[in-house]
């Protein structure tokens, strides 16, 4: 019998996209080991149309407005007519230590950062590079953690030949902008005036995302100014994207882990708190360029530019044991 997978998480401009992404891509390494996928999502445009871009084929749209007791009893159903044996929970709005009275019919694991989970939880999965500090794993005897960078959830198809064989080029022609799905303060502009400025004579790939609210304005200023550039949103495969550019700007998001996993020369800028600890260990390790938190020196990022790092290691991350930990 086929085994299912449920997977809980939501998108939207408060709390971003990445975290709705990344079980999309956790599913994939399910779906490769023959398993069924399916997302219950609330009723934000951002959760529905990534869902959709990602041809997603089970998935249940619930109340914007639903109480968590409400979103517990419509869960629960659909574990029950489903028949699902696992339910793997990511970030929404409201804190995992609330989704209590899910039923013991399912294994359930979850994304975690702040340390705090049910007491349930067979799995935790968590990427910062500081969780050892943050979990009290004797508090949790019954729960297996798989947490450090090397658990990011990458995803499935990257082609890690590829990747191993990679070349650069003496002098960058194409640059990534890629400042995160949601993008609240615009830094996606606020680079691009920057590199505008600076004339380095890159072309520009501009990822936006679904939340992204400021592509106008984007628009308005660079259709006259002589860069030449394209603007695209709601990437599904970044693979492409990584490999084909030369260099890349980005914020301190998942998308940082795949800058790297990529071994694509990057400047990271972290935009959120929880991102400050990652840039920090990537640009230690010598992986990349950090600028700071929400720092945007115009010197430093065209310098870093010009001058991209690129002793990025060839592997670091084990993705792959997330799904083969479930049947431990």
């Amino acid at each position: 019998m086929t085994k299912k997978v449920l997977f809980r998480a939501d998108a939207k401009q408060s709390i971003g996209t990445g975290d709705l992404v990344s079980l999309i891509h956790l599913s994939r390494y399910f779906e490769n080991d023959g398993w069924q996928s399916h997302f219950i999502i609330r009723n934000y445009n951002a959760s529905v149309e990534i869902v959709k871009n990602n041809k997603i084929k089970n998935y249940l749209v619930i109340g914007e407005s639903h109480s968590i007791g409400k979103e517990i009893e419509e869960m629960n159903n659909y574990i029950n007519s489903r028949k699902i044996d696992v339910a793997f929970l990511e970030i929404t709005e409201r804190p995992l230590t609330e989704y209590k009275g899910i039923t013991d019919k399912v294994i359930k694991a979850c994304v975690n950062f702040d340390g705090v989970i049910p007491d349930d939880m067979s799995l935790v999965v968590g990427w910062d590079v500081n969780a050892d500090k943050v979990f009290d794993k004797a508090r949790y005897p019954r729960t297996k953690f798989l947490i450090g960078p090397e658990y990011a959830i990458l995803p499935a198809d990257f082609d890690f030949n590829r990747i191993h064989g990679r070349r650069y080029k003496d002098k960058p022609e194409v640059l990534l902008v890629s400042m995160g799905g949601a993008d609240e303060q615009n830094y996606t502009q606020k680079v691009v005036d920057a590199l505008i400025k600076g004339k380095t004579g890159l072309r520009l790939n501009i990822i936006i995302g679904a939340c992204y609210q400021h592509r106008k304005g984007l628009e308005e200023i660079l259709k006259d100014s002589g860069i030449e550039y394209e603007i695209k949103q709601n990437i599904t495969n970044m693979f492409d994207q990584y490999m084909d550019c030369d260099v890349a700007v980005s914020a301190g998001g998942l998308t940082s882990f795949e800058l790297v996993a990529t071994r694509t020369p990057s400047t990271l800028i972290a935009l959120h708190d929880h991102q400050i600890g990652r840039c920090e260990y990537f640009g230690k390790m010598g992986w990349v360029g950090y600028l700071g938190f929400r720092s945007l020196d115009e010197g430093a990022l065209l310098g870093s530019i010009r001058n991209p790092v690129k002793n990025i290691p060839k592997s670091i991350f084990k993705t792959d044991e997330i799904r083969s930990s479930i049947d431990e």
